[in-house]
């Protein structure tokens, strides 16, 4: 079983570490209870983008459980950007791979991680008929009880409404997920390719699960926690409160930075929910330049 492990970093040299110290950690455990002939080998290729904190050097001192790819950035790719250089590089030795497994570098993993995978990709083979892109279910850093990331099941597409599994000891087929644990196989990949070009930061994971979903291809949740990662996006009142304090310029220059762009947003919406987007459109425009007004209906609705 051999598996392109795919991350990237900017300055944040002890969590990287940790990651994949843990990635080492849950490799031994798996081999070491399976027969030679089930065990995985992986390759990880890391993104070092623009780094200034010595992070290549403390994976290059980390990681001697697997061959290390370090691919330069120039501090300018952020997360989608990151993650489809990586995945490209891989994509070079494409029929070497069994599958594809993209992680976040501030996740930490759990023991479980493989025996997690490869049950649920074994759900999906058996209830579905074919392979799923699978995603491990995250926790808090010190409450294993926790959820923090996983996937949603979509109530109304109009709206947008969803509702985020927990995990129930079996795994769930949802119709959106996060990357901070995902398994792609490699069949998925000749079938619907990488993360979408259009997305410089934030968005390419949900986009990447909705457009599987859309080819019948099933997304399935880890039975249990198989990794460990704080929620750091912060509340919808921590939101409001930073956007109303904000000077029109500054509200302006926030929704240009790609960590938060509304240009990206329409995008992905355009993308996967089209009749959404007059209605989506007016939102932002009114969070904006109007604030209060926008978080004073929210609250209503």
């Amino acid at each position: 079983m051999n598996i392109a492990v795919l991350l990237t970093c900017h300055n944040r040299r002890a969590k990287t570490e940790n990651c994949l110290v843990s990635l080492g950690r849950a490799l031994d455990a798996f081999n070491g209870s399976h027969n030679e002939n089930e065990r995985v080998t992986l390759e990880i290729y890391l993104v070092d983008d623009g780094c200034t904190d010595e992070t290549t050097k403390a994976a290059h001192d980390t990681v001697e459980y697997a061959p290390l790819h370090i691919l330069k950035g120039d501090g300018n790719l952020y997360w989608a950007g990151g993650m489809r250089y990586c995945w490209r590089e891989a994509m070079k030795r494409h029929h070497e791979w069994n599958y594809y497994l993209l992680i976040n570098d501030d996740t930490e993993m759990m023991k479980n991680l493989f025996d997690e995978l490869f049950y649920a990709q074994s759900y999906s083979r058996n209830q579905f008929g074919q392979e799923g892109i699978v995603s491990g279910i995250t926790c808090a850093m010190d409450d294993a009880t926790k959820l923090t990331y996983g996937g949603d099941v979509i109530i109304n597409r109009f709206l947008s409404t969803k509702r985020r599994l927990s995990p129930n000891g079996k795994p769930q087929l949802c119709d959106q997920t996060n990357a901070n644990i995902l398994l792609v196989p490699k069949s998925i990949v000749d079938c619907i390719g990488i993360f979408y070009d259009g997305y410089t930061h934030g968005f390419a994971d949900s986009d990447y699960s909705r457009m599987a979903r859309r080819k019948d291809i099933p997304i399935v949740l880890t039975a249990n926690f198989c990794g460990r990662c704080e929620q750091d996006h912060g509340t919808e009142t921590e939101l409001a409160h930073k956007l109303i304090g904000m000077s029109l310029k500054q509200r302006r220059a926030y929704f240009r930075n790609p960590l938060h762009s509304n240009k990206e947003y329409f995008r992905y919406i355009r993308r996967n929910s089209p009749i959404r987007l007059p209605l989506v459109w007016l939102g932002r425009m009114m969070n904006l330049y109007l604030p209060k007004l926008y978080y004073r209906i929210n609250r209503i609705r």
